[in-house]
């Protein structure tokens, strides 16, 4: 639970350009880059299925960094949503993409696309709540109605954990009063 979410923002893991032949950091290396306290990984990335450098060198979808657009890769097809903060310090989530212009009319100060939308304006995606989603690692966010913002995350696809369903990661955010995630 981060209490002030005007310290929740959105880092990129690579620095200037995103390129094929810069592969993105690992989140703990972002970590101390950051001077960061926690993190967690956000957003769909470049995977071609392979363990080659260039997976997760650039972003699928929008990403806003510090009220700066610094990724827009279109509507991507199989990314369901968005979810970042706004000037006003509210988690903001669409359950469809958002295009550059479509969040700055939303003052989006940091987020980026992936999905699905767990929880919107309090009502929980039945869709996605009912739906066979399967055992894997997931990561989501979340904020309260007091501002207070929610990071889960579930390893998953090891012997120890098998991860987690979208209906495991709804279940959370709402034992936690998660309005939004």
């Amino acid at each position: 639970i981060i209490r002030d979410p005007s310290q929740v923002y959105m880092a990129t893991s690579t620095p200037g350009a995103f390129s094929t032949n810069i592969p993105g950091t690992r989140i703990t290396e972002q970590i101390e880059t950051e001077g960061a306290i926690a993190a967690i990984n956000a957003g769909a990335f470049f995977d071609n299925g392979t363990s080659d450098s260039t997976v997760g060198s650039y972003p699928l979808g929008l990403v806003v960094s510090n009220g700066n657009t610094v990724w827009e890769a279109g509507k991507q097809p199989g990314l369901e949503g968005f979810a970042g903060f706004n000037t006003d310090n509210i988690l903001v989530v669409s359950k469809t993409n958002l295009s550059q212009s479509e969040a700055e009319k939303l003052n989006i100060r940091d987020g980026c696309c992936f999905g699905p939308v767990l929880i919107m304006n309090g009502q929980v995606n039945e869709k996605v709540y009912n739906g066979n989603s399967g055992w894997n690692p997931r990561t989501a966010i979340g904020q309260r109605a007091d501002g207070a913002v929610i990071f889960v995350c579930i390893d998953g696809r090891q012997a120890n954990s098998l991860g987690g369903t979208y209906r495991d990661v709804i279940n959370i955010m709402q034992e936690y009063g998660a309005v939004n995630a």
